[in-house]
Protein backbone atom coordinates (compact mmCIF):
# COMPACT_ATOMS: atom_id res chain seq x y z
CA UNK A 1 0.00 0.00 0.00
CA UNK A 2 1.30 3.64 -0.85
CA UNK A 3 0.64 6.75 0.43
CA UNK A 4 2.11 10.12 -0.49
CA UNK A 5 5.97 9.54 0.36
CA UNK A 6 6.14 5.93 2.00
CA UNK A 7 4.87 2.58 1.25
CA UNK A 8 3.89 0.07 3.75
CA UNK A 9 4.99 -3.60 3.11
CA UNK A 10 5.30 -6.70 4.88
CA UNK A 11 7.62 -8.54 6.53
CA UNK A 12 10.14 -10.36 5.03
CA UNK A 13 13.29 -11.81 5.96
CA UNK A 14 15.41 -9.70 3.55
CA UNK A 15 13.83 -6.57 5.31
CA UNK A 16 16.23 -7.85 8.11
CA UNK A 17 19.38 -5.66 7.73
CA UNK A 18 16.89 -2.13 7.97
CA UNK A 19 15.45 -3.63 11.22
CA UNK A 20 18.77 -4.14 12.39
CA UNK A 21 20.12 -0.87 11.40
CA UNK A 22 16.97 1.04 13.69
CA UNK A 23 16.67 -1.34 16.34
CA UNK A 24 21.12 -1.69 16.79
CA UNK A 25 21.81 2.08 18.83
CA UNK A 26 18.44 2.16 20.74
CA UNK A 27 18.13 2.40 23.93
CA UNK A 28 14.60 1.05 24.13
CA UNK A 29 13.68 -2.04 26.38
CA UNK A 30 10.74 -2.93 24.46
CA UNK A 31 10.61 -6.81 23.79
CA UNK A 32 8.14 -6.18 20.73
CA UNK A 33 11.09 -4.37 18.97
CA UNK A 34 13.54 -7.13 17.50
CA UNK A 35 12.93 -8.56 14.22
CA UNK A 36 12.73 -12.56 15.64
CA UNK A 37 9.68 -11.01 17.49
CA UNK A 38 8.24 -9.03 14.46
CA UNK A 39 8.94 -11.56 11.37
CA UNK A 40 7.60 -14.84 13.49
CA UNK A 41 4.26 -13.31 14.56
CA UNK A 42 4.03 -10.97 11.10
CA UNK A 43 0.78 -13.78 10.09
CA UNK A 44 -0.76 -13.52 13.30
CA UNK A 45 -0.68 -9.93 13.77
CA UNK A 46 -0.39 -8.65 9.85
CA UNK A 47 2.56 -6.90 10.43
CA UNK A 48 3.76 -4.40 7.99
CA UNK A 49 6.27 -1.32 8.38
CA UNK A 50 7.08 1.61 6.43
CA UNK A 51 9.91 4.31 6.55
CA UNK A 52 8.08 7.80 7.10
CA UNK A 53 10.47 10.72 7.74
CA UNK A 54 14.24 8.84 8.75
CA UNK A 55 12.09 6.48 11.14
CA UNK A 56 10.85 2.73 11.16
CA UNK A 57 7.14 2.70 11.40
CA UNK A 58 5.38 -0.69 12.40
CA UNK A 59 1.68 -1.41 11.64
CA UNK A 60 -0.22 -4.03 12.72
CA UNK A 61 -3.47 -5.68 12.90
CA UNK A 62 -5.02 -8.52 15.13
CA UNK A 63 -7.98 -10.34 13.62
CA UNK A 64 -10.77 -8.20 13.41
CA UNK A 65 -9.34 -5.76 15.65
CA UNK A 66 -8.62 -2.05 14.19
CA UNK A 67 -5.44 -1.54 12.30
CA UNK A 68 -2.55 0.21 14.96
CA UNK A 69 1.34 1.54 14.55
CA UNK A 70 4.03 1.88 16.97
CA UNK A 71 5.88 4.84 17.87
CA UNK A 72 8.03 5.78 14.99
CA UNK A 73 11.77 4.89 15.83
CA UNK A 74 14.19 7.20 13.86
CA UNK A 75 15.43 10.97 13.65
CA UNK A 76 12.29 12.63 12.83
CA UNK A 77 9.12 10.82 14.76
CA UNK A 78 7.35 13.99 15.18
CA UNK A 79 6.83 14.46 11.11
CA UNK A 80 6.57 10.51 10.78
CA UNK A 81 3.59 10.35 13.22
CA UNK A 82 2.31 13.46 11.46
CA UNK A 83 2.50 12.00 8.24
CA UNK A 84 0.78 8.73 9.86
CA UNK A 85 -2.53 10.65 11.21
CA UNK A 86 -2.76 11.84 7.67
CA UNK A 87 -2.33 8.40 6.39
CA UNK A 88 -5.10 7.47 8.67
CA UNK A 89 -7.17 10.08 8.35
CA UNK A 90 -7.07 9.32 4.73
CA UNK A 91 -8.80 6.25 5.13
CA UNK A 92 -11.02 7.15 7.35
CA UNK A 93 -9.50 4.49 9.87
CA UNK A 94 -9.45 5.55 13.53
CA UNK A 95 -5.73 6.34 14.83
CA UNK A 96 -4.66 3.87 17.35
CA UNK A 97 -0.90 4.41 18.70
CA UNK A 98 0.41 1.26 20.78
CA UNK A 99 3.26 -0.66 22.79
CA UNK A 100 4.97 2.44 23.44
CA UNK A 101 7.26 3.65 26.36
CA UNK A 102 6.61 5.96 28.98
CA UNK A 103 9.58 8.71 27.65
CA UNK A 104 7.84 8.00 24.43
CA UNK A 105 4.49 9.17 25.94
CA UNK A 106 6.11 12.32 27.09
CA UNK A 107 7.21 13.11 23.43
CA UNK A 108 3.98 12.48 22.17
CA UNK A 109 2.83 14.62 24.64
CA UNK A 110 5.13 17.58 23.56
CA UNK A 111 4.51 17.16 19.74
CA UNK A 112 0.73 16.99 19.96
CA UNK A 113 -0.50 19.03 23.10
CA UNK A 114 -4.10 18.17 24.54
CA UNK A 115 -4.57 15.81 21.52
CA UNK A 116 -3.98 12.21 22.83
CA UNK A 117 -5.74 10.19 25.86
CA UNK A 118 -3.06 7.85 27.22
CA UNK A 119 -3.94 4.45 28.80
CA UNK A 120 -1.45 2.28 29.98
CA UNK A 121 -0.93 -1.57 28.33
CA UNK A 122 -0.84 -3.59 31.64
CA UNK A 123 -1.38 -7.27 29.45
CA UNK A 124 1.42 -6.26 27.07
CA UNK A 125 4.22 -4.37 29.43
CA UNK A 126 7.00 -6.68 29.73
CA UNK A 127 8.62 -8.23 33.24
CA UNK A 128 12.08 -7.73 33.76
CA UNK A 129 14.04 -9.46 35.94
CA UNK A 130 17.95 -9.55 36.90
CA UNK A 131 19.90 -12.60 35.54
CA UNK A 132 21.48 -13.52 38.60
CA UNK A 133 18.09 -13.72 40.61
CA UNK A 134 17.36 -16.41 37.98
CA UNK A 135 20.44 -18.34 38.06
CA UNK A 136 20.36 -18.49 41.96
CA UNK A 137 17.27 -18.47 43.01
CA UNK A 138 18.35 -15.89 46.46
CA UNK A 139 16.40 -15.77 49.64
CA UNK A 140 13.29 -17.40 51.27
CA UNK A 141 11.03 -16.03 48.19
CA UNK A 142 12.54 -18.33 45.62
CA UNK A 143 12.60 -21.44 48.19
CA UNK A 144 9.68 -23.28 45.86
CA UNK A 145 11.64 -22.41 42.89
CA UNK A 146 15.05 -23.99 43.92
CA UNK A 147 12.68 -27.14 44.98
CA UNK A 148 11.53 -27.82 41.75
CA UNK A 149 14.74 -27.43 40.70
CA UNK A 150 16.07 -30.12 43.27
CA UNK A 151 12.98 -32.16 42.67
CA UNK A 152 14.24 -32.26 38.63
CA UNK A 153 17.59 -33.52 39.57
CA UNK A 154 16.80 -35.70 42.16
CA UNK A 155 14.47 -37.71 39.76
CA UNK A 156 15.94 -37.33 36.06
CA UNK A 157 19.73 -38.19 34.82
CA UNK A 158 19.30 -34.82 32.60
CA UNK A 159 21.86 -32.99 30.18
CA UNK A 160 21.88 -29.11 29.45
CA UNK A 161 23.27 -28.46 26.07
CA UNK A 162 23.01 -25.22 23.89
CA UNK A 163 21.03 -25.97 20.61
CA UNK A 164 21.64 -26.15 16.69
CA UNK A 165 19.67 -25.64 13.96
CA UNK A 166 19.84 -29.48 13.09
CA UNK A 167 17.61 -29.82 16.71
CA UNK A 168 14.68 -28.02 14.89
CA UNK A 169 12.98 -30.84 14.34
CA UNK A 170 12.78 -32.29 17.80
CA UNK A 171 12.12 -28.92 19.00
CA UNK A 172 8.99 -29.24 16.24
CA UNK A 173 8.16 -32.45 17.03
CA UNK A 174 7.57 -31.74 21.35
CA UNK A 175 6.11 -28.37 20.74
CA UNK A 176 2.92 -30.13 17.79
CA UNK A 177 2.60 -32.61 20.56
CA UNK A 178 1.72 -30.21 22.79
CA UNK A 179 -0.18 -27.99 20.33
CA UNK A 180 -2.18 -31.11 19.65
CA UNK A 181 -3.36 -31.95 22.91
CA UNK A 182 -4.51 -28.09 23.33
CA UNK A 183 -6.75 -27.56 20.25
CA UNK A 184 -10.07 -26.62 21.21
CA UNK A 185 -8.95 -25.56 24.77
CA UNK A 186 -6.48 -22.59 23.34
CA UNK A 187 -7.95 -20.13 21.15
CA UNK A 188 -5.03 -19.07 19.03
CA UNK A 189 -2.59 -22.43 19.55
CA UNK A 190 -2.81 -22.15 15.66
CA UNK A 191 -1.05 -19.20 15.32
CA UNK A 192 0.64 -20.09 18.19
CA UNK A 193 2.02 -22.89 15.73
CA UNK A 194 2.40 -21.34 13.15
CA UNK A 195 4.72 -18.63 15.02
CA UNK A 196 7.07 -21.04 15.97
CA UNK A 197 7.75 -22.96 12.65
CA UNK A 198 8.82 -19.53 11.21
CA UNK A 199 11.16 -19.19 13.88
CA UNK A 200 12.40 -22.73 13.34
CA UNK A 201 12.36 -22.85 9.73
CA UNK A 202 14.30 -19.66 9.64
CA UNK A 203 16.63 -20.04 12.58
CA UNK A 204 20.44 -19.69 10.62
CA UNK A 205 19.08 -16.46 9.95
CA UNK A 206 17.79 -14.90 12.78
CA UNK A 207 20.21 -13.84 15.72
CA UNK A 208 19.14 -16.36 18.36
CA UNK A 209 20.57 -18.68 21.03
CA UNK A 210 19.01 -22.15 21.95
CA UNK A 211 19.32 -24.48 24.93
CA UNK A 212 17.40 -27.85 25.81
CA UNK A 213 17.29 -29.67 28.69
CA UNK A 214 17.68 -33.82 27.66
CA UNK A 215 16.72 -36.72 29.61
CA UNK A 216 17.65 -40.14 28.52
CA UNK A 217 18.49 -38.56 25.13
CA UNK A 218 15.05 -36.88 24.37
CA UNK A 219 15.05 -33.53 24.46
CA UNK A 220 12.35 -32.44 27.61
CA UNK A 221 12.66 -29.08 27.54
CA UNK A 222 14.06 -25.70 25.38
CA UNK A 223 14.58 -21.62 25.25
CA UNK A 224 15.02 -19.34 22.53
CA UNK A 225 16.30 -15.81 23.20
CA UNK A 226 18.51 -12.96 22.02
CA UNK A 227 20.33 -10.02 23.43
CA UNK A 228 17.69 -7.27 23.32
CA UNK A 229 19.58 -4.49 23.87
CA UNK A 230 23.45 -4.47 24.59
CA UNK A 231 23.26 -0.92 26.11
CA UNK A 232 21.27 -2.03 28.99
CA UNK A 233 23.19 -5.44 29.03
CA UNK A 234 19.46 -7.39 28.61
CA UNK A 235 18.78 -10.76 26.81
CA UNK A 236 14.58 -10.96 26.01
CA UNK A 237 13.17 -14.43 25.30
CA UNK A 238 11.40 -14.51 22.66
CA UNK A 239 10.06 -19.28 23.37
CA UNK A 240 10.12 -21.56 26.28
CA UNK A 241 8.50 -24.90 26.59
CA UNK A 242 8.75 -27.81 28.56
CA UNK A 243 7.46 -31.61 29.12
CA UNK A 244 5.57 -31.21 31.83
CA UNK A 245 5.64 -34.96 33.13
CA UNK A 246 8.81 -33.97 33.75
CA UNK A 247 8.43 -32.50 37.43
CA UNK A 248 10.10 -28.97 37.68
CA UNK A 249 10.73 -29.03 33.93
CA UNK A 250 10.15 -25.34 33.31
CA UNK A 251 11.66 -24.05 36.74
CA UNK A 252 14.80 -25.78 35.32
CA UNK A 253 14.95 -24.59 32.15
CA UNK A 254 14.69 -21.13 33.15
CA UNK A 255 17.61 -21.41 35.52
CA UNK A 256 19.80 -23.26 32.99
CA UNK A 257 19.22 -21.13 30.23
CA UNK A 258 20.02 -18.11 32.42
CA UNK A 259 23.28 -19.80 33.73
CA UNK A 260 24.46 -20.91 30.39
CA UNK A 261 23.66 -18.25 28.22
CA UNK A 262 23.13 -14.95 29.74
CA UNK A 263 25.54 -14.58 32.49
CA UNK A 264 27.24 -12.18 30.98
CA UNK A 265 23.84 -9.82 30.72
CA UNK A 266 22.62 -8.23 33.73
CA UNK A 267 18.64 -8.23 32.54
CA UNK A 268 16.48 -10.82 31.15
CA UNK A 269 13.35 -9.68 29.65
CA UNK A 270 10.88 -12.59 29.53
CA UNK A 271 7.93 -10.87 27.83
CA UNK A 272 4.27 -9.79 28.51
CA UNK A 273 1.40 -12.02 30.18
CA UNK A 274 -1.12 -11.07 27.43
CA UNK A 275 -3.82 -10.70 30.46
CA UNK A 276 -3.82 -13.89 31.11
CA UNK A 277 -4.15 -14.94 34.92
CA UNK A 278 -1.79 -17.85 35.02
CA UNK A 279 0.82 -16.19 32.78
CA UNK A 280 0.57 -13.45 34.83
CA UNK A 281 0.85 -15.15 38.13
CA UNK A 282 4.01 -17.46 36.69
CA UNK A 283 5.95 -14.09 35.53
CA UNK A 284 5.16 -12.18 38.83
CA UNK A 285 6.37 -15.64 40.44
CA UNK A 286 9.87 -14.82 39.92
CA UNK A 287 9.91 -11.59 41.57
CA UNK A 288 10.71 -9.09 38.49
CA UNK A 289 12.83 -6.07 39.27
CA UNK A 290 10.72 -3.63 37.27
CA UNK A 291 8.02 -3.68 34.28
CA UNK A 292 8.64 -2.27 30.81
CA UNK A 293 5.56 -0.30 30.91
CA UNK A 294 3.24 -0.03 27.36
CA UNK A 295 0.85 2.56 26.80
CA UNK A 296 -1.92 3.34 24.11
CA UNK A 297 -2.44 6.24 22.45
CA UNK A 298 -6.20 7.58 20.62
CA UNK A 299 -7.60 11.22 19.95
CA UNK A 300 -9.97 13.02 22.16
Amino acid sequence: MSFGSFDIKHVTLSDKPLFDRYFKNSTFMNSDFTFTNLFMWKKAYNIRFAEIANCLCIFFRYGNSPESVTFPLGKDPEIALDEIISFFASTNTPFILRLFSREQKSLVKHFFPDVFSFKKDLSNSDYVYKTSDLIELPGQRYHAKRNHINKFKSLYDFQYRPLVPSDKAECKEMFCHWCNTKIGKIDNIGEQLDAVGTLLDNWESLDISAGGIFVDGKMVAFSFGEVLNYNKSMAVIHLEHANTDFQGSFAMINQQFAMNQWSNLQFMNREEDMGLEGLRKAKKSYYPVFMVEKYTAVPK
